[in-house]
C-alpha cells in the first residue's frame, strides 16, 4: 500500500472517531441557571396548571456548586443540595435528586422538562430565564 493511501485511511477513520465523539456537556453542566415554571400537565387526568391559571409564579435556581434553590413569586422558599444521576445505558434519562424535587427530566432547547408521567405523576416544563 502506497504512503499516501495509509496516511488517508489513517486520517479518515481518525476523523470519523472524532466526529462521532458527544458533547462533554452533560446535564449537571447544562441545568446551571434560572429556570421559570411554564406548565403542568397531568397526562392521565387531562389537567394543566401554568402560572396564570395558579396565581403564582415558581422559578430554579442551580448553581454549580450544586445548591438548588425554590423561589414563589420572586421570593425564596427552599434551598437545598442537588445531584444528578445518569442512566449509563440511556444517556437522555437523568434524575435530579434534592430535598426540593426528585425527578426524572430531560432538556430540550431552552427547556427542562420533569417527567414523572411513568408513575402517573405530572409532567412539568420550564423555560430558562435570561
Amino acid at each position: 500500500m502506497k504512503p499516501n493511501n495509509l496516511k488517508f485511511i489513517i486520517l479518515t477513520i481518525l476523523s470519523i472517531l472524532v466526529s462521532c465523539q458527544k458533547d462533554d456537556k452533560a446535564p449537571p453542566e447544562l441545568i446551571i441557571g434560572k429556570w421559570e415554571w411554564i406548565r403542568t400537565i397531568i397526562p392521565y387526568g387531562g389537567q394543566e396548571s401554568n402560572p396564570q391559571t395558579s396565581g403564582f409564579s415558581i422559578t430554579f435556581e442551580f448553581m454549580s456548586n450544586s445548591i438548588m434553590k425554590e423561589y414563589k413569586n420572586n421570593s425564596i422558599i427552599n434551598t437545598s443540595d442537588y445531584r444528578i444521576e445518569r442512566n449509563p445505558s440511556n444517556p437522555d434519562d437523568n434524575i435530579l435528586h434534592s430535598t426540593i424535587i426528585t425527578s426524572h427530566f430531560y432538556m430540550l432547547n431552552d427547556s427542562l422538562i420533569f417527567n414523572e408521567a411513568y408513575v402517573d405523576g405530572p409532567v412539568s416544563t420550564y423555560k430558562r430565564k435570561k
